[in-house]
């Protein structure tokens, strides 16, 4: 096999284009503009965050059907301009439509970005199948440095112009990052099926960590790798549906905090500019866990990372019933790393199991749960109130953590 030059390239081009799918994590600055300029409730003005969400694991599907069809360079630009018109139908809705911000914001803009996303995670797999848990979560990771850096901006926009201006600029600055995806290519399908490239050009079999935390290949993933599933056949996998419930389960401690972040922090006796680094500090946290957690799981194993994530997440979400000041900011902190994590670790755990060709949309599938869970975690807000729903989320993720036993 040719020795590869530009696959390190093609990284540092996807982590940057992939900064812009972060957007998700910007609106626990916007939730309170919005929701006094348009006179939403809380759960209303939350919306858009869940179904962005929500919508996202259909564009991945979408983004996996795209790339065999014209590539996965034009699928990331089609998927590009999608959410950055949504963003703009966002930033322009009339005051009496506050639905649009939802159809916008949310529904173009996660299936645009869940479309160009799920590229942009998979094409750097497949130029890297020695080190797939490491590059996933860099291209990952700066996902979560987009929140690190776009909040205090986002923030000093809507503090000084409001709601739409803010908007407006985040669309601009997206869509001049977007640009990037021109110089996206696919690997060869031989190094991304097969094996992994050494730096010196030389080739290895790639390295698979057992689900039992030991470093001696698992036959039955090897197998799944050299069979290489399509989704219709990997839907016939008990693994599949495991998978997939387990990573559903950690969404709700997620979708409940990020977009109260800020404003609940208020509540909890934080000071509007403590509340915001308290937002500050769980970004940065939820960076940790995108470049940490997969990195962990490629020497200790998926299940083991898995675990420990789980339990970390259900005790911060009952502690966060209660929990006010600094204890409230180490624990949402703790959820949102675990969230960075969960997201970063899937991934891998999925191409591993059925392989790479068919990733963009066998991860899609994954995320169907992952999606409806978003969806309604607003409703389950609305029904069940605040403190209940925290425990709610706690018992989804012991179960979770029950549910690694299944795959």
């Amino acid at each position: 096999m040719k020795k590869i030059k530009n696959r390190y390239a093609i990284l540092a081009i996807a982590s940057i284009v992939n900064f812009v799918h972060g957007n998700p994590y910007i609106w626990t600055v916007f939730q309170p503009y919005v929701r006094k300029e348009y006179g939403l409730s809380l759960a209303a003005s939350s919306q858009p965050f869940t179904i962005i969400i929500g919508i996202f694991a259909l564009g991945n599907m979408l983004g996996g059907f795209l790339q065999h069809k014209v590539g996965a360079k034009k699928t990331i630009l089609a998927g590009s301009l999608v959410m950055c018109l949504g963003f703009f139908l966002a930033a322009v809705a009339p005051s009496h439509m506050p639905w649009v911000i939802s159809l916008g914001y949310g529904a173009l803009g996660g299936l645009g970005s869940g479309c160009a996303f799920s590229m942009l995670v998979a094409v750097p797999q497949g130029w890297f199948p020695d080190k797939r848990g490491l590059v996933t979560g860099i291209t990952v990771g700066v996902i979560g440095i987009s929140g690190v850096l776009m909040n205090p901006l986002c923030d000093s926009i809507l503090a000084g112009y409001g709601y739409r201006t803010a908007m407006l600029v985040v669309t601009a600055v997206y869509a001049v990052l977007c640009l990037g995806a021109f110089f996206i290519e696919e690997a060869p399908e031989e190094l991304a099926s097969q094996g992994g490239v050494l730096t010196d050009g030389s080739t290895k079999p790639e390295g698979v960590i057992r689900t039992d935390g030991s470093a001696k290949p698992d036959e039955s993933i090897e197998a799944a790798i050299q069979r290489q599933f399509t989704t219709r056949e990997m839907m016939h996998t008990k693994a599949f549906y495991a998978i997939a419930i387990t990573m559903a389960l950690a969404v709700p401690a997620y979708v409940l905090v990020n977009p109260l972040m800020k404003s609940l922090g208020m509540k909890r006796g934080l000071t509007s500019a403590q509340a915001l680094a308290g937002v500050m500090i769980a970004s940065f946290a939820n960076i940790i866990g995108r470049f940490a957690m997969p990195w962990l799981s490629d020497q200790t194993g998926r299940k083991a990372v898995i675990r420990v994530m789980y339990v970390l997440a259900m005790v911060s979400m009952v502690g966060l019933i209660a929990a006010r000041g600094g204890l409230f900011i180490l624990l949402i902190s703790i959820v949102c790393l675990v969230y960075g994590g969960v997201v970063s670790v899937f991934p891998v755990l999925v191409s591993e199991h059925f392989g790479m060709k068919y990733q963009g949309m066998n991860f899609g599938a994954v995320m169907l749960g992952y999606g409806l869970a978003s969806i309604l975690c607003p409703y389950l807000l609305d029904i069940a109130g605040l403190n209940t729903s925290f425990l709610i989320a706690g018992i989804a993720c012991a179960a979770g953590l029950w549910g690694t036993r299944y795959f």
